[in-house]
């Protein structure tokens, strides 16, 4: 036991300068923890801010339940998107219109070939050829842009403006889209 005491006399001063030096070093990591755990303090007090005091997993939770109610109407009104364009694919969507004197001794172009067609180039077109004393109406069906009847000049004029129409339409809807982007 003696020796032991004769080492640690001997040693003292270095034992104590390393005890300091070790001291110093823990005082230094503390310091750096410290900050370090502020810091993530402050980073995690932006993240939960305006929660009212709820925790981090509370939040996900919540956000996820939000997130797949959101899909599930998405879904819904991607649904109804497709049911409201197939409805529209059968509604009026060409128009070609002509204005005409059917008689040389009527003016004022009062004769007129309308067609309305959808989007698959079916519909009709209506025919209003009047005179001095009369006017008759006509409407013939049109089925993939062709009619199975007998077609007038003005009538073959008004179904190519109404098949005409559908480009101007697409570019519309594209510049439209295009806007909306």
């Amino acid at each position: 036991m003696q020796e032991i005491l004769t080492i640690i006399d001997n040693y003292s001063l270095t034992f104590i300068l390393v005890a300091i030096i070790s001291n110093i070093l823990l005082f230094l990591l503390l310091i750096l923890n410290f900050y370090a755990t502020t810091d993530l303090k402050d980073r995690y007090k932006r993240l939960v801010r305006g929660t009212s005091g709820k925790n981090i997993e509370g939040i996900l939770m919540d956000h996820l339940d939000r997130v797949e109610e959101i899909e599930s109407k998405f879904k819904e009104l991607n649904i109804k998107l497709d049911i409201l364009e197939n409805q529209l694919s059968f509604s009026i969507q060409k128009i070609g219109f002509v204005r005409y004197s059917a008689f040389e001794d009527v003016g004022s172009n009062l004769s007129y070939s309308i067609a309305l067609l959808d989007d698959n180039d079916n519909g009709i077109i209506l025919t209003g050829i009047h005179s001095r004393t009369e006017s008759t109406s006509y409407a013939k069906s049109v089925i993939n842009g062709q009619s199975n009847y007998q077609l007038s000049i003005e009538e073959i004029q008004a179904l190519e403006r109404a098949k005409e129409n559908e480009l101007d339409g697409i570019k519309i809807r594209e510049s439209r889209l295009n806007k909306n982007n």
